[in-house]
């Protein structure tokens, strides 16, 4: 896949001990022994392929000198999902810490941190939630509307600011640059329906794509039921000037909350909604590049402790953010040099939490020195003034060298940093207190990685090391007392990600399995929280085993495979493990395709929250017609 950005083809340039890496090769050898290994469908990286997270301009994959994953529009339509949310889970490195289906409520962890750790994206637009991570993916996009998905995994702080702690993810929607339409309908089990509209229609220099999608279920136990409506519209506006893009979305779900934030409450019940409306561009010459942003998110949340009782206990909250960006790039013949301004306010009515505002402001900059001999340096920093800490400056230095034409080794060091949310800082309640007291969380990290590009294989893989102080983890010295937040624990993460990618069919001919790919991710943390039991920040996936598999059967039937499978760490002590078999099998008939998804195949009982149990075997069908208008 290559993607056009015409302001920015100029821009584009020209640890430790890891014990145990025994275990992966163990594992891998396994694997390439195993029936069960018939193909895949993670995308094969072209090197001309422009990655847009990675650093403050458009970077090619070949010059890349960060860990991207990349989802695309192709490998969204194989997998057997049905939110963005749910695509996160076959990302190595990335937990996706479910309470419900289908985007119902998810928590998105990256290489061990937590879910406040996380900086998500919508174009590049800050969508974090700033009164927890539970609604950060509260996501106003519906999946018929994403191009693709880019992961950068480690800290981004130096390049995005705050809360890019462990990684950020950029969900990239489509810019109706066709004519085209698409009805999309699908049933099944538990009383599922969806429904979704997506349409691009360019007028004269605009163009205009609108998407929105339905869908409801009695719930797969007692109060697991959902209603979860997605719209989003986009508008480009193309000249000879540069392009401008204005990007409303809109996302509202009711959901039954059984054992979502207690066990001790099957009847718990919510309500959000969430705004976004954006407005972003980059005007100018070959040479120079002017790339605005401006911003508004709004979030609601209304929440029962008991549906049956509502005034027992009624929390309502609703955030605002607003916010700015300018950015100028200039190319000279030192490399490309981009710098700009950033500004965030954000607020909180809460009959819980009370009313509460802050501001942030910034600079960044970031340097693209000229490649050298195959070599790739980009120096970027970002200095922040937040009311407890101060003006602060958060560097990175990024390297890249191409050993050969398809030989590339990779390293990074940088530091990020994460402010308390609100309900970190004012939440009350019998069991949890909040501490209006608590500073931000700080982290240095470290990383070196190869990438192996090969007509018939990719391989990639990376050691990885985080230094985190002043965490933030809700803790209590006995089981007497309150959850209290606090800057207490240190925690030092290691780790190693490896990713093998096959093109079996072009190794075999007419062979029905298309591509193999296995990824696999250890990890391993020290914390020192003194004498405090931890809630939140020793739960991490220990191992992370996904195995994708992409068959081409007779009579063009195609089939995907994902098989995955997950090692959790809870709280320090306890382990939980489990294998999930997910597959679909779809068919086309020129424009119109027929598919049927089974998730969770073989019906195993788990969860990635302890006390929230989730679905077994689900199976739904459903039909696509696609149209040229």
């Amino acid at each position: 896949m290559k993607l056009s950005y015409p302001l920015h083809s100029k821009l584009i340039c020209n640890i430790g001990n890891m014990y145990r890496i025994v275990i992966s090769k163990v594992i891998l050898a396994a694997l390439l022994s195993s029936p069960l290994l018939m193909s895949q469908n993670l995308q094969q990286y072209n090197l001309n392929d422009v990655i847009v997270t990675a650093s403050r301009v458009p970077l090619t994959f070949s010059d890349l000198t960060r860990d991207v994953v990349v989802i695309d529009k192709e490998e969204i339509k194989k997998l057997p999902v049905n939110s963005v949310q749910e695509l996160l889970q076959y990302v190595l490195g990335v937990g996706l810490e479910q309470r419900g289906i289908d985007g119902v409520q998810s928590d998105v962890t990256i290489r061990g941190g937590n879910s406040e750790e996380t900086l998500i994206m919508i174009d590049g637009v800050s969508v974090n939630d700033p009164q927890t991570g539970h609604h950060n993916l509260n996501l106003p996009v519906p999946l018929q509307d994403v191009q693709r998905i880019e992961v950068l995994e480690g800290p981004g702080s130096s390049i995005y600011g705050a809360n890019a702690f462990s990684g950020v993810i950029n969900i990239i929607t489509k810019k109706g640059n066709d004519k085209s339409l698409s009805l999309g309908a699908e049933g099944g089990e538990n009383g599922y329906y969806k429904g979704s509209i997506y349409m691009a229609y360019p007028i004269g220099i605009i163009n205009n794509h609108f998407a929105v999608s339905k869908k409801k279920s009695d719930g797969y136990i007692h109060n697991t039921d959902f209603d979860i409506t997605n719209f989003s519209y986009g508008a480009s506006l193309n000249t000879k000037a540069g392009m401008m893009n204005l990007f409303f979305g809109y996302d509202d779900k009711k959901y039954g909350a059984n054992s979502f934030y207690s066990v001790l409450f099957p009847n718990q019940w919510e309500h959000t909604t969430t705004k976004l409306l954006s407005l972003t561009g980059d005007i100018g010459t070959s040479n120079f590049i002017l790339s605005p942003k401006i911003y508004w998110r709004r979030n609601d949340d209304s929440y029962l402790l008991d549906y049956t009782n509502p005034p027992f206990y009624h929390n309502i909250h609703q955030t605002n953010i607003y916010g700015a960006e300018l950015q100028a790039s200039i190319i000279s013949g030192i490399g490309t040099t981009s710098f700009g301004g950033d500004y965030n306010s954000d607020n909180i009515e809460s009959n819980n939490l009370g009313d509460h505002s802050r501001e942030r402001k910034g600079f960044f900059a970031e340097q693209i020195f000229s490649s050298i001999e195959d070599l790739t340096v980009i120096a970027n920093g970002f200095a922040y003034d937040y009311p407890t800490i101060g003006w602060k400056f958060w560097p990175g230095l990024d390297l890249g060298y191409n050993v050969t034409k398809n030989f590339r080794a990779f390293g990074t060091i940088g530091e990020a940093f994460r402010i308390p949310s609100y309900t970190e800082l004012y939440y009350t309640s019998p069991a949890s207190m909040g501490n209006p007291n608590l500073v931000y969380e700080e982290t240095t990290d470290y990383e070196v990685g190869m990438n192996f590009n090969q007509p018939l294989y990719n391989a990639k893989i990376s050691l990885f090391r985080k230094e985190g102080k002043n965490l933030i983890d809700w803790v209590r010295e006995n089981s007497n007392q309150p959850w209290t937040a606090t800057n207490i624990a240190t925690l030092n993460t290691n780790g190693i990600e490896f990713n093998f990618m096959m093109q079996t069919d072009k190794l075999i001919h007419d062979f029905p399995v298309n591509r193999i790919n296995i990824s696999y991710s250890y990890l391993t943390s020290a914390k020192n929280t003194m004498q405090f039991h931890s809630q939140y920040l020793l739960d991490y996936l220990r191992h992370q085993l996904i195995i994708s598999v992409d068959n081409k059967w007779w009579y063009g039937i195609r089939q995907d495979w994902e098989v995955r499978y997950d090692n959790r760490v809870i709280r320090q002590w306890r382990f939980e493990d489990y294998f999930l078999v997910d597959t679909q099998v779809s068919k086309e008939f020129g424009q119109f395709e027929v598919f049927l998804k089974a998730t969770n195949l073989f019906n195993s009982s788990y969860s990635e929250i302890s006390g929230v149990p989730l679905p077994g075997r689900w199976v739904t069908a459903g039909v696509q017609e696609n149209f040229s208008l």
